[in-house]
């Protein structure tokens, strides 16, 4: 009988094959949307990472991601940069603003962390990213316009090429973060998240590992917004504003946020999800009521999310398939 261990393993590499031939097949208006899923994916992991294995909240993910946008637009398109090493600048700056963010919600927790972050995210909205603040960050009255990179000495214009690249950056941060979390950083976030007071008293410093975790999912969140710019091959500060990151939280939360497996089946929901409803007698505009009406019944019902309650109803099958059953021996010793 397989194990759960296996049958996990082998659920991750059909998925993983399932997302590079899928594609193959679909119109390039739906490769484009794949590219996005991914990206999508990568923010979620930010989400997992801070919430998940941390415990701290942050409504302010899609700030992040516009500073790694608006860095790369401004650096490839206003200043001939080339993306690779704009990139890295953009994930540098989006993590130099994490921490920042974090000192602050270093004596924070709860409410009053989401009021801050939502502050942070709502100060971007409406001062940072306006036209007329800082023009040559924002670009002003005019959008930057990054194009698609190339890699190898291969563009990367094509909307396969550009997903399948997407689709590696992915996998690379999920590994990134499956390390971290499977190893001795993992171990010393959990005892952080559980209770900071006891991770204390073990002589962890408590004060620097929330601010490596606020700035390594800032600049997670900076590296998608990289990849958003070069996707749309235009920045634009309607992309990034508050609500896509109440979003993003919450689907994060629905499909499990201390679970990795939650960025691609997210990043899937969100991109799509508007899509399907245009489809019906609905409109996309609908897509955020049905984001909470999907959180409030996934709070009622699988407090830990989609993905891990599923895990648990499979493991809990599969021990139970496993289980020899122990005959009855009673009419033997009777006799």
């Amino acid at each position: 009988m397989i194990s759960a261990a296996r049958l996990r393993r082998s659920l991750v590499l059909v998925g993983i094959a399932a997302a590079v031939v899928l594609p193959a097949r679909l119109s390039a208006f739906d490769q484009d949307q794949a590219a996005l899923a991914a990206i999508t994916g990568i923010l979620v992991i930010s989400v997992v990472l801070l919430s998940g294995y941390v415990g701290q909240i942050s409504f302010c993910q899609f700030s992040f991601a516009a500073i790694g946008a608006f860095t790369t637009g401004a650096l490839v398109d206003g200043h001939g940069w080339n993306f690779w090493l704009a990139m890295p600048v953009g994930v540098v700056a989006a993590a130099g603003v994490g921490v920042l963010v974090g000192i602050p919600a270093l004596r924070l927790t709860g409410l009053l962390l989401a009021v801050l972050t939502v502050a942070v995210a709502l100060f971007f909205d409406n001062f940072v990213l306006a036209t007329n603040t800082w023009p040559a960050f924002s670009g002003g009255s005019t959008q930057w316009h990054p194009h698609k990179p190339s890699l190898l000495g291969q563009q990367l214009t094509g909307e396969y090429s550009f997903y399948l690249f997407t689709l590696v950056v992915l996998l690379l941060v999920v590994a990134l973060v499956w390390n971290l979390r499977t190893g001795k950083v993992g171990r010393v976030l959990r005892a952080v998240r559980d209770s900071e007071l006891a991770a204390g008293t073990m002589g962890l410093n408590v004060t620097a590992w929330k601010l490596a975790a606020f700035g390594l999912s800032a600049a997670i969140a900076g590296l998608a917004g990289c990849l958003i710019a070069v996707a749309n091959e235009s920045v634009s500060a309607g992309s990034f504003d508050f609500l896509h990151s109440v979003q993003i939280i919450a689907i994060a939360t629905v499909w499990g946020v201390g679970s990795l497996a939650a960025a691609g089946l997210g990043g899937i929901f969100f991109v799509y999800g508007p899509e399907l409803l245009s489809k019906t007698p609905l409109s996309a505009k609908w897509f955020p009521l049905l984001v909470g009406a999907a959180l409030v019944v996934q709070l009622v019902y699988t407090p830990e999310g989609i993905v891990a309650k599923t895990q648990a109803d499979i493991a809990h099958l599969l021990h139970r398939r496993t289980r020899v059953p122990v005959a009855d021996t009673s009419m033997v010793e009777a006799a």
